[in-house]
């Protein structure tokens, strides 16, 4: 059972990369400072590998840059409320500095969107009025993030049995372990 329930998180995470609609698609993102402080924000997931590394896009200027640069052990958070499934994962984010890699990213960000990493200030700088916002033209602070997972756990919240299930990665190898709910 553990491999038919890994095969839905595998096929829930790839979906939800590609819909914009699926509950996955939005998830929370935890880093820590190098104090051991933490910080939560919700990022966008925008790809999904075979060995479920997630892409997510970031300004490079962000808080989660600094941390991730300070302390590379995150954790991601999903929850379907429909399905009452969550599921966390601990990963290892490695930004890309890459510039070929980032410029092919780029390429394919609609343009609506790129406006987002173009901002004269860096996100989290105050501002007096949230619409007087100045933008660049011909220069992005845009970033990606990979996440490289090394630990999955699930949690079905069901009657009358809940279901939560421990992924380990081991030499690229996925093994589950059932846990007490």
């Amino acid at each position: 059972m553990p491999d038919i329930i890994f095969s839905t998180i595998i096929r829930d995470l790839k979906a939800a990369s590609k819909t914009k609609d699926h509950a996955f698609r939005y998830f929370t993102l935890a880093t820590s400072n190098i104090n051991g402080h933490p910080r939560l924000r919700t990022v966008v997931l925008r790809e999904v590998d075979d060995q479920l590394n997630c892409m997510i896009y970031t300004d490079k200027r962000s808080k989660k840059i600094n941390h991730i640069s300070e302390q590379d052990i995150v954790s991601l958070l999903f929850f379907d409320p429909e399905r009452f499934i969550q599921v966390v994962i601990s990963a290892r984010a490695m930004i890309i500095t890459d510039d070929q890699t980032l410029r092919t990213i780029w390429k394919h960000i609609p343009q609506k969107s790129r406006k987002d990493y173009t901002t004269q200030l860096a996100p989290g700088k105050k501002v007096k009025n949230p619409t007087a916002v100045d933008y660049l033209e011909g220069k992005h602070f845009f970033s990606a993030i990979r996440l490289v997972p090394d630990k999955i756990e699930y949690l079905r919240l069901k009657r009358p049995n809940h279901l939560r299930v421990l992924f380990t990665k081991e030499h690229n190898d996925w093994n589950g372990t059932f846990l007490v709910p």
